[in-house]
């Protein structure tokens, strides 16, 4: 689908499913890109690398609400995910344009992706030395410093790659390593999904004006109207969220994950 194709009724649901996938993944600190991936690409019929862009253009929309809602944002955390998330999110962007963005082995790759993260979420996390202060937050240790580098460099990678901003890898790998409660992971997440968000789309976008993708990217009208609908959604989760169990919200997010990657792999 082009943009120049698209309905009224298509931009009305993109509107909807970026609602509902904001509320379910700002809470937890993971973009609603991960459940719009597959739905980008089954429902909407986009190929890989227009998905992924598109995906880039939702985070970008919707994500800032998020952020800004956040009760305290964990600077240390931030820092370390995003100065290695940035340059590594180039690198999977040229990896999906040139090598495997309209494949088969495209969508395996994203239903396996999406079957581990559904897995990861559900892992029980390992708990905190201590409980959390009430004023001052408890520093990561050098090790664990050590490791959020790298995973921001993966997740920076997976999230030009796969068009999710870098959540996907970050937010659950920090809850296993540090034991730290949602809360405290999501706003250092989220605001590392906007910087990968950020540099991806420009790359996509730099590649498609020198002619390097098959149509146009990012499928813009889509972008903007699951954007529209995340700004919703996202204001409507960080009201929520704190009245719902951390646990509820991982099972929930999980399923819906979980069904995106059956969903891809019985294509």
């Amino acid at each position: 689908m082009t943009p120049g194709e698209t309905q009224g009724w298509q931009l009305g649901l993109a509107v909807l499913l970026g609602a509902l996938a904001a509320a379910l993944g700002t809470p937890t600190g993971v973009s609603g890109g991960l459940l719009l991936l597959p739905l980008l690409m089954t429902v909407f019929g986009l190929g890989g690398t227009v998905a992924s862009a598109t995906n880039l253009l939702f985070n970008i929309v919707s994500t800032p609400m998020g952020i800004a809602r956040q009760p305290r944002i964990d600077s240390e955390l931030t820092l370390l995910l995003v100065s290695s998330a940035a340059p590594a999110a180039v690198a999977g962007v040229l990896v999906n344009v040139f090598l495997l963005g309209d494949s088969a082995v495209f969508r395996a790759l994203v239903a396996a992706l999406l079957a581990a993260v559904a897995v990861s979420i559900l892992l029980p996390r390992p708990s905190a030395p201590g409980a959390l202060p009430s004023v001052g937050w408890t520093p990561l240790t050098r090790p664990n410093r050590q490791v959020m580098i790298l995973v921001g460099a993966a997740s920076g990678l997976l999230g030009g790659f796969y068009g999710l901003g870098g959540a996907v890898l970050a937010a659950p790998v920090a809850l296993l390593v540090t034991g730290w409660p949602v809360a405290r992971i999501s706003g250092a997440a989220l605001v590392a999904t906007m910087v990968v968000s950020l540099t991806g789309l420009a790359t996509y976008s730099a590649l498609s004006l020198a002619g390097h993708t098959a149509v146009r990217t990012p499928h813009w009208p889509l972008g903007l109207a699951l954007g529209v609908g995340g700004v919703i959604g996202g204001y409507g989760a960080t009201r929520y969220a704190a009245k719902v169990p951390d646990r509820s919200l991982r099972i929930v997010l999980a399923v819906l994950i979980g069904l995106g990657a059956v969903r891809l792999a019985l294509l």
